[in-house]
């Protein structure tokens, strides 16, 4: 009874077909892949050099579990760490070359490189510091205003104030100081500059609108609304590598790559700025303690 309880224990084991092991033993959706035992006579030998006892059969059993959960361990880890390296390349900054006369160059990596999946692209965004600004309750038509909002949006601060700058629509100048407001505080909190900055949104929403009657023929009255507005906008910390890694030619990679570097700059007479005033403060301070004494 025994001998046929092992070989029908054999027989079940050696036909197991394991799904998903990098989910069941990750916790992690992975690429849907099977895991069959075929070593089903390394099981039979295991199971047979025990005795017929139920106790040996037991043991048997647990040894071979515990051999399957560090099969399927080792192969969990090798498959997600080998997809983790597909999906996520290195962004490879551009390495600036110094020739004898002084004259600096960027060499960019040109080769074609995968494209990043989206929740990569999303996660490195997530990463970056955002900032929300808004302008309720404008005069004008959500449509309308909502064309000024698309031209701006998507594009690095510096250019969408250039744009709104010289923008021949009657309340362009308003998103451009809801902008221009969102922006300072940024400063304020982080040290951001405008270069440093890109509009992630920009949109015109309905607000309520103003109610008034309408003269119509025959005696007649209807309803007129004045229509409001409401304008909400999110500035968010440009991620630079990401920028000049997805860039299609060379020439936009260039573009991006001397964005980063007006941005260090600004950044950096920022937080020199910062610096000495902060040590004028501390002058201050102690000048006015020993005029005290």
């Amino acid at each position: 009874m025994s001998s046929l309880l092992t070989g029908s224990l054999c027989r079940k084991l050696a036909g197991l077909t394991l799904k998903n092991e990098a989910s069941a033993v990750r916790g992690i959706v992975t690429k849907r892949s099977a895991l069959s035992i075929s070593s089903s006579s390394q099981l039979s030998t295991s199971l047979s050099r025990f005795g017929s006892s139920s106790t040996s059969l037991y043991s048997s059993l647990s040894l071979v579990m515990k051999n399957l959960n560090n099969i399927l361990l080792t192969r969990s880890q090798s498959t997600v760490a080998a997809s983790e390296i597909q999906a996520a390349p290195t962004l490879i900054a551009p390495q600036i070359i110094h020739t004898e006369d002084g004259r600096r160059f960027a060499a960019f990596d040109m080769q074609k490189h995968p494209k990043l999946k989206p929740h990569i692209v999303k996660r490195r965004l997530s990463r970056m510091r955002t900032y929300v600004g808004q302008e309720k309750n404008i005069r004008h038509s959500p449509w309308k205003l909502n064309r000024i909002c698309q031209l701006v949006s998507g594009l690095p601060l510096p250019e969408a104030l250039t744009q709104l700058e010289f923008c021949q629509k009657a309340k362009a100048p308003i998103v451009q100081k809801a902008l221009k407001r969102t922006a300072n505080r940024a400063d304020l909190q982080d040290g951001l500059q405008p270069s440093q900055l890109e509009v992630a949104e920009c949109f015109a929403t309905k607000g309520t609108p103003l109610k008034r009657i309408k003269t119509m023929g025959r005696g007649r009255s209807g309803r007129m609304e004045h229509k409001h507005s409401h304008i909400r906008l999110v500035l968010r910390e440009i991620d630079f590598k990401l920028r000049i890694y997805q860039a299609p030619s060379l020439n936009q990679k260039k573009k991006w790559f001397l964005l980063q570097q007006q941005a260090e700059r600004d950044g950096a007479r920022a937080t020199a700025e910062r610096e000495e005033v902060k040590r004028l403060e501390r002058e201050a301070l102690a000048s006015g303690k020993s005029d005290k004494k």
